[in-house]
């Protein structure tokens, strides 16, 4: 994975010759100015992309640009706004990313990796990813 110096992160797929890109905005930005098409099997694409949006400005996006997941941070988000993205997430496939202190657990880093090596009381999750 290569990050380019506007933040925006790149992953090549040799054989598919498709690039993966992860944009981030600030709260402050937003995600304005776009609209998408499809959905179910077919995927979520960027249909339109506003000239001076936000979207062309801070994410990049681009027309045709196949949508393949969401992240909100939840960092200062009120609590009912966090139910209601959780709730409407229900039906899909989501992945969590998670904080947690584990008391009296050794941590071992793996060198070249981002994977961590959890050792302690009894913990259902033995790997972590460091963020």
């Amino acid at each position: 994975r290569e990050t380019l110096s506007s933040g925006v992160s790149v992953q090549e797929e040799t054989a598919s010759e498709e690039v993966e890109v992860v944009v981030e905005t600030e709260a402050e930005a937003g995600a304005s100015g776009y609209s998408v098409t499809g959905g179910g099997e077919r995927g979520l694409f960027i249909k339109d992309v506003l000239k001076d949006s936000t979207a062309a400005k801070h994410l990049s996006l681009q027309q045709g640009d196949q949508l393949l997941s969401a992240r909100v941070y939840f960092d200062n988000v009120k609590y009912e706004d966090a139910l209601k993205i959780l709730q409407c997430a229900e039906p899909y496939k989501v992945s969590f990313f998670l904080k947690r202190t584990i008391a009296g657990a050794d941590v071992t880093m793996h060198p070249g990796t981002t994977s961590l090596e959890l050792k302690g009381p009894k913990t259902k999750m033995q790997k972590m990813v460091r963020l």
